[in-house]
């Protein structure tokens, strides 16, 4: 076989070359850090490389999302603790609007200062975030949930929680609506609620009464009905929902128990012939709507026996609304704190995932560098020989070996 001097030059050219190339490739390894710049590198480990980099990013994205629960988790909760603080002022307004030493113009007073304090109760429910939604309307972030009303304040918003994904499979919900806060509050004990009738001509106040036997309560509703002959009081209690009597002809004495179907409650002063009080299952009422009344019932004037009756069985019924309302934003707070911890733990989680993925990105991406100094010294000592050889083989000439 006949080898050309030009083909002797080219296969020179073609190893300093291949030398070179290799040289570079790991020089650029070396300045990038990294054992896979491209997918030829190593196939397997590049596609396992961006399978773990889409994975890191998403729990990037989590931790973010985790940062931005906490925010707003914590500022609800600091939001419904200045509320509860709101109540708690407007609770010891009430009971001191109960004393009967107290003039109109004195309840008128008080009435005044629950009506500022309602009105701060709506700025409080009607409180933004940090980006500008109102934390309390649901989906509805753009919308004020809550306006006054002459009867208390109509919502706006809706009955969504707006829920951010804080975790490969979790989501949590990061607000409330305005509707569970302060709509959603069970009236007198939270079974049934107690009243007198309008018309009542006495002095009797009824309690707010209590549950003694679950069991025996029919979710009925119930009516006690006064007679007063030649002096003696008595009761008869109707359950009007069935319209059969309970109970009739009972002896009144104020301040003794009054007990049927599971429930108990007392009536204290002294009834007029006719007087009637209900007894009726709790419902959903708004605790704008239970404040508005009670700052109704202070400034109305209280003259009378009667009048003053009235003014405290009011006041009575207000009272137990508001505990109500209170343990309603009791329990909403307990969820919020509940949502929070969940935080913490996911949060931990969070960054024991992202030094996993920064492990596993840097075992199959990372370079060696004492592999890669070994080669390099190697390849550029290949290199030279390759030089080395290239020059001895072209430098030849037939004419050094003629004599």
């Amino acid at each position: 076989m006949r080898v050309s001097t030009s083909l002797l030059y080219q296969r020179g050219v073609d190893s300093m070359n291949e030398q070179t190339a290799k040289l570079l490739d790991t020089q650029q390894k070396i300045a990038a850090g990294r054992r896979v710049l491209t997918p030829a590198d190593d196939p397997v480990a590049a596609s396992r490389a961006v399978v773990t980099a889409q994975a890191q990013a998403l729990n990037a994205g989590q931790k973010e999302n985790i940062g931005r629960a906490r925010d707003s988790l914590g500022l609800v909760d600091s939001v419904l603790d200045g509320a509860g603080n709101v109540l708690q002022q407007m609770r010891t307004l009430l009971v001191q609007a109960g004393n009967t030493t107290l003039s109109d113009k004195d309840r008128a007073s008080i009435a005044d200062e629950l009506d500022s304090s309602l009105n701060e109760l709506l700025g409080l429910a009607n409180s933004r975030d940090g980006a500008g939604g109102y934390l309390f309307a649901g989906y509805e972030e753009t919308v004020q949930p809550f306006a006054r009303t002459p009867t208390g304040a109509q919502y706006n918003g809706d009955q969504g929680h707006r829920e951010l994904t804080v975790g490969p499979t979790r989501t949590l919900a990061v607000s409330e609506n305005g509707t569970d806060i302060f709509e959603r509050i069970r009236t007198g004990n939270g079974v049934f609620s107690t009243a007198q009738a309008p018309a009542n001509t006495g002095t009797g106040v009824i309690s707010v009464g209590s549950v003694t036997n679950p069991t025996l309560v029919t979710g009925d509703s119930y009516q006690i009905t006064f007679t007063v002959a030649a002096g003696v009081t008595t009761y008869d209690v109707t359950d009007t929902t069935t319209g059969l009597p309970v109970s009739t002809g009972n002896a009144y004495t104020s301040g003794s128990a009054i007990a049927f179907d599971g429930m108990q409650m007392t009536i204290e002063g002294a009834p007029a012939d006719t007087d009637s009080f209900t007894v009726v299952p709790s419902v959903n009422q708004s605790l704008f709507k239970t404040l508005t009344d009670a700052i109704t019932a202070l400034r109305a004037p209280a003259i009378t026996s009667p009048d003053q009756a009235r003014l405290v069985q009011n006041i009575g019924t207000s009272l137990a609304n508001i505990d109500q309302g209170l343990d309603r934003l009791l329990t909403v707070r307990t969820g919020v704190g509940a949502r929070l911890r969940e935080l913490d733990t996911l949060d931990d989680v969070n960054q024991d995932l992202s030094l996993h993925y920064a492990r596993r990105l840097s075992d199959l991406q990372d370079l060696d560098y004492a592999q890669a100094a070994s080669d390099l010294a190697r390849q550029q000592q290949a290199l030279d020989a390759a030089r080395m050889s290239y020059q001895r083989v072209t430098a030849a000439s037939l004419f050094d070996y003629l004599t």
